[in-house]
């Protein structure tokens, strides 16, 4: 996609401003600070799935204007490939012209930016003067150009230590975009008031040197999406206005619904606009949504009184078909009105009516004359969050109900069973095709766990945060170095938080592999693992010709050969087992035909003397 005003020239392709406009008209129509859409890896601006046509739909439903809306393809046209080549330092240079020349083509001081996942990394590195030699030039940084920066499921901690290139968590480009004039810094510019900042975490709430509260920070964090997966909550930003947890999804599937879920937009665009270039346009109108007699007569107001509204008034019916809502008009009209001018609607039916003035929200309204407009009520409080799965219902005082997630595909019937955060609409359609405003409510489910943690299975255990029947079922059923993430809820740790009393319990058989690699060699031990008063001397003997037992006291693998925590014994070891806590022996037995097994063997004392 290509879709830029004739005369600006941005260096990228993408989309943005208005096509009928000029540069000159730009400049003199805005009144909202100008938003960047910046995607992220795999896609590009348009992109079906990863772009930002969704975000840009959420911005012009709030009043913004074409003009005002801009996002570029900074990793090809029509890109569809990930790239982990450093595509920071190796694209930062056509991000800092496209986005420099937005700011001079609309004769701006500030820019928005709204990021998601790499694109979140492209504008730390823009905001910082990140160069395409991969050093940080502070003399180029563009922090004054920023108004707000959100930032959605970034990686800003990285991907993990065990991703690559800049993705890796500690390598010198992560290490580096944390740094700005002497000093380690999420949100230089950022918010200089501990009291004005939100964050899930008390640590996340930070005031350096730096902060002079210019720039305007939010970041959210998909709890469990392909990013937060592979690095817990690397997509906060310390020291935000806001840093906010969501429950959209697992996975990739988490990390899509980030863009395109309303409850998120709502969240942060009270953040938007913080910096507008000139004051803004204001109508009102003596009418509310509503049913009233034949002739209806709707008067506006509008400030400054100088500028000019533009109305576009339909009668409309709608109908449910295959999921979709069909809207027909049977009549439209439009006109210009001046402070204090009336527009009457001439026919009896249901009226959509949008009025707009340069520089002003849309304001829209339903009007019903001489006919009644069926109502809905929401019947399902979101003041609190929900756990588990919620049934949203509604009421209607006639015609058929129906919802929706997304406003685009519908389902019949008063209730609506969600599973995440989501946004609920309910319509009512009655027999004639005259239908409700569409009425909407946000909800937030809660992030059920307080606190987590990633290691192996044994790690886990000998940490305290399994028990021996848990680990010893839970060894044999997806092996001891298993790498899992645990959840603490309600003061337990859980493998799965939505569901924590699903996980296998002590009764888990062993798996067929591991059964069927136990004919040779075998590792007895003559305390059977479980829960002790007190210290206990352990044997373990191992049977079969040839037989080496390698193992580890730690929790690492007792089959890696460069494990400097491997040890081994020949036939048999006696373990001294100290210590009030839990303690675990991970054994790799091989024989001198080739037979091996995995063996563990854990015991948990209570008192120590």
């Amino acid at each position: 996609m290509n879709t830029f005003p004739a005369d600006f020239s941005g260096g990228l392709t993408g989309f943005g401003g208005d096509q009928s406009k000029t540069m000159a008209e730009h400049r003199s129509s805005l009144q909202r600070t100008p938003v960047i859409l910046v995607h992220g890896n795999g896609g590009h601006s348009a992109h079906a799935k990863w772009g930002m046509g969704t975000m840009k739909d959420f911005l012009l439903a709030v009043g913004y204007q074409l003009s005002e809306i801009w996002a570029m393809d900074y990793l090809g046209e029509n890109n569809n490939s990930a790239d982990l080549n450093d595509p920071h330092r190796n694209h930062i240079e056509s991000f800092r012209r496209f986005v420099d020349e937005v700011k001079d083509y609309l004769g701006v001081e500030k820019l928005d930016f709204i990021a998601h996942s790499l694109g979140c990394g492209m504008v730390n590195a823009y905001l910082r003067g990140l160069q395409s030699s991969g050093s940080w030039d502070a003399t180029s940084n563009r922090l004054d150009t920023a108004g707000t920066f959100v930032s959605l499921a970034g990686a800003t901690y990285g991907l993990g230590m065990f991703s690559v290139g800049e993705f890796k968590t500690g390598s010198p480009f992560e290490i580096s975009s944390h740094h700005f004039d002497g000093h380690d810094d999420d949100t230089p510019r950022g918010s200089n008031n501990r009291a004005e900042q939100e964050a899930p975490v008390a640590g996340w709430v930070k005031v350096t040197p730096l902060d002079d509260g210019e720039i305007w920070y939010v970041a959210i964090i998909a709890d469990d999406d392909f990013v937060d997966v592979q690095h817990q909550e690397t997509g906060r930003r310390e020291g935000a206005h806001l840093n906010k947890r969501f429950n959209l999804g697992f996975s990739l599937d988490g990390h899509e619904k980030i863009i395109k879920s309303s409850t998120v937009f709502n969240a942060f665009k009270s953040f938007l606009n913080k910096f507008p270039p000139l004051a803004q346009t204001r109508i009102t109108v003596d009418k509310d949504s509503g049913n009233y007699p034949r002739g209806l007569t709707v008067t506006v107001t509008v400030t400054p009184a100088t500028a000019t509204v533009n109305f576009v008034a339909e009668r409309v019916t709608k109908q449910f078909v295959a999921g979709f809502i069909e809207r027909t008009v049977a009549d439209s009209q439009t006109g210009t009105l001046s402070d204090g001018g009336s527009l009457t609607l001439p026919a009896d039916g249901a009226w959509d009516v949008l009025f707009e003035a340069s520089g002003a929200g849309d304001l829209r309204r339903t009007y019903g004359t001489n006919i009644h407009i069926p109502e809905v009520q929401l019947l399902t409080d979101n003041a609190v969050p929900f756990w588990g799965s919620l049934e949203v219902g509604a009421s209607c005082t006639s015609g058929t109900l129906y919802h929706s997630t997304d406003r685009e595909h519908w389902t019949a019937g008063a209730v609506a069973i969600i599973d995440r955060t989501a946004t609920v609409s309910f319509i009512a359609i009655d027999s004639d095709g005259i239908a409700s405003p569409v009425a909407s409510r946000a909800y937030e489910k809660a992030v059920a766990w307080t606190d987590r943690e990633t290691g192996t299975l044994t790690a886990h255990f000998i940490a305290g945060r399994l028990s021996v029947n848990d680990y010893i079922a839970w060894g044999l059923e997806l092996g001891f170095n298993a790498v899992l993430t645990l959840y603490l809820v309600d003061g337990t740790w859980v493998l799965n938080p939505e569901a924590p009393r699903a996980v296998a319990g002590a009764a888990a058989l062993r798996c067929p592999a591991l059964a069927a690699s136990l004919r040779a060699p075998i590792l007895a031990s003559d305390k059977a693992s479980g829960d002790y008063p007190g210290p206990i001397d352990v044997t373990l003997r191992a049977a079969g010709e040839g037989v080496t037992v390698y193992y580890t006291e730690d929790g690492s693998d007792p089959s890696d050969s460069k494990n400097p925590s491997r040890l081994t014994f020949m036939t048999q070891k006696t373990f001294a087992i100290r210590g009030k806590g839990h303690h675990a022996v991970l054994c790799h037995v091989q024989d001198g035909g080739g037979n091996w097994t995995f063996e563990s063997f854990a015991w948990s004392i209570n008192n120590q003397p």
